[in-house]
C-alpha cells in the first residue's frame, strides 16, 4: 500500500478560530479539507495544578509535499492560539478507493 497523505491536527480553545482557520486552510494549496470536532474536553496540568477545558480539535488533511508549508503558515499565522500541533503521517483514504 502506498500511504501518501498526512493529516494536520491542532486543538483551540475558541470554536470561531477552529472554523476560520478550517476555512483558510481549505483556500490554500496547502490542504484537501479540515473537519472540525468538538467541544471536547481538555485535562492537562499546568504549574502543578490540573486544569480542565473546552476545546475544539481540527484535523486538516494535506498531501506530504505539502505539509510543512501547512505548519510554517499555522505556526506563523495561529502559532499562539494553537495547542498539541501534531502531523501524523502515512495516512490513506479507504473509503471510496479503488480495491488494490
Amino acid at each position: 500500500m502506498d500511504y501518501e497523505d498526512v493529516v494536520v491536527t491542532f486543538t483551540t480553545d475558541s470554536k470561531q478560530l477552529a472554523c476560520s482557520m478550517a476555512a483558510e486552510v481549505a483556500d490554500t494549496e496547502f490542504s484537501c479539507c479540515a473537519h472540525i470536532e468538538g467541544p471536547i474536553r481538555r485535562v492537562h496540568r499546568w504549574h502543578g495544578r490540573k486544569h480542565s477545558s473546552e476545546q475544539w480539535r481540527v484535523e486538516i488533511e494535506a498531501t506530504t509535499e505539502c505539509a510543512d508549508a501547512l505548519v510554517e503558515h499555522m505556526k506563523d499565522h495561529h502559532g499562539h492560539e494553537m495547542h498539541d500541533l501534531v502531523v501524523t503521517g502515512n495516512v490513506r483514504h479507504l473509503a471510496g478507493q479503488p480495491a488494490d
